[in-house]
């Protein structure tokens, strides 16, 4: 169950990441594309099509991360487009395709347009900054978010560069190219490099830049420029503002993850998430026990919820998921939990009530559905897995979690839309 929240979670966040992902065969054809659709575009006339043909000038035997493609197009589609990518292995470690993803740059441009070189920077800098700071809110996964901002500051300075978490220096979190040999002889440790110290460096043709900044219980972010002409103050400031301000993202978020790994709540639903709501079960089953109470616990599937921030919107998402919570909310009593186990699942603890009574609740439940009033409208389906807790049984939350979401599948398989679970502690 945890495996397939963490799927479907990060699943989402890849999609409200990236524009496209895709996968291929071993010859490069493409096996798979997502989502359906791309500005109302359907994105299936890409199935069966080679990666090479769709672009010529880029080197696929190798994994990309950040490879700029200029323009790309899709079926009349123009765009800028950012490629990553990375090698499909089979157990035994051959190669059996290619799994990338497209991120879009700039918005859609018509063919005949030609692509404008960028305008070069203000003196204040204030433009650039505002472009990384528009980078960093249309991403939400901060290394992406990262590689976003760069590719702003690089077009800036008209610059190459490198970024680097020094916990893991041999893999940058982003690299407009490789870092030339000569450079890399030269230019002092990064540990040398002061936080918020900026150093400049010579090497034959190219001037470099470099900054370490340092981020509070993390490994500092080292950062590498240089192109052949020599970088001015203004822009040296221009470096430092913009390090500064990923540094700070990048301290926000570790702060959110520490919070969320410890949580009992899911921020996004306000519910209890599994940790809440096993502490309830366990809490509610001593006094169940004494009162010689039984309590049922239902697994809920509601698919194609997250879906709709998909084709309808961040907001509709939002919306659609308030009211799907609605929905739950008026088939319990006000005295039952009711928490968010995945994106799509939810997990209902019901006091009291023997199996006769839970199954009638889930047969209406499911006969229902949910109805999401939004435009247009969608009416998703429930599917429901239940397991009773006898008054004085031995089992655990994990093990009435585990034997629910076990009758969820095995309801899903048969065609049903819920299934009670049977099975002996």
């Amino acid at each position: 169950m945890a495996a397939l929240k963490s799927r479907e979670r990060w699943r989402l966040l890849l999609h409200q990441s990236v524009d496209l992902i895709f996968e291929t065969d071993r010859d490069g054809n493409i096996t798979l594309v997502l989502p359906d659709q791309l500005d109302g575009q359907p994105t299936e006339p890409l199935l069966g099509q080679n990666v090479r043909t769709l672009w010529p000038d880029t080197d696929f035997s190798r994994p990309h991360k950040g490879t700029l493609l200029n323009p790309t197009t899709f079926k009349g589609l123009h765009c800028m487009a950012v490629l990553s990518s990375s090698e499909l292995l089979d157990t035994q470690g051959n190669r059996t395709g290619l799994r990338g993803t497209l991120r879009r740059l700039a918005a859609r441009i018509g063919p005949e347009q030609q692509l404008q070189p960028p305008s070069p920077p203000d003196n204040s800098g204030i433009g650039t900054i505002q472009q990384v700071i528009q980078a960093l809110r249309c991403t939400i996964v901060p290394r992406l978010a990262v590689a976003s901002a760069m590719d702003v500051l690089l077009a800036a300075l008209k610059a190459d560069g490198a970024l680097t978490d020094m916990a893991a220096p041999e893999k940058p979190l982003h690299e407009s190219r490789p870092t030339p040999a000569n450079l890399l002889t030269q230019a002092p440790a990064p540990s040398s490099v002061l936080g918020d110290q900026i150093r400049f460096l010579q090497t034959g043709h190219l001037h470099a830049l470099l900054l370490t900044e340092n981020i509070r219980s993390q490994s500092p972010l080292f950062l590498v420029l240089w192109r052949e002409k020599p970088f001015s103050s203004a822009e040296a400031e221009l470096v430092r503002t913009v390090c500064g301000l990923l540094a700070g993202f990048w301290e926000l978020d570790s702060v959110h993850r520490r919070l969320l790994a410890g949580a009992c709540y899911d921020i996004s639903s306000n519910l209890l998430n599994w940790n809440g709501l096993k502490e309830e079960m366990e809490r509610r089953s001593r006094r169940l026990d004494q009162e010689q109470l039984a309590a049922t616990l239902m697994v809920v599937h509601v698919p194609g919820l997250t879906e709709i921030a998909l084709t309808h919107g961040f907001m509709a998402g939002e919306e659609a998921l308030r009211q799907c919570i609605a929905v739950l909310r008026k088939a319990i009593r006000p005295t039952d939990v009711i928490a968010r186990l995945g994106n799509n699942s939810f997990g209902l603890w019901l006091d009291g009530g023997d199996r006769f009574a839970m199954a009638e609740r889930a047969e209406r439940m499911t006969a229902h559905g949910a109805p999401i009033i939004i435009d247009p409208p969608v009416h998703l389906p429930l599917f429901i897995g239940l397991v009773s807790r006898e008054a004085g049984a031995t089992e655990t939350p994990d093990d009435l979690l585990e034997r629910a979401t076990q009758a969820l599948q095995k309801a899903q398989a048969e065609n049903r839309t819920w299934c009670f679970s049977h099975e002996a502690p």
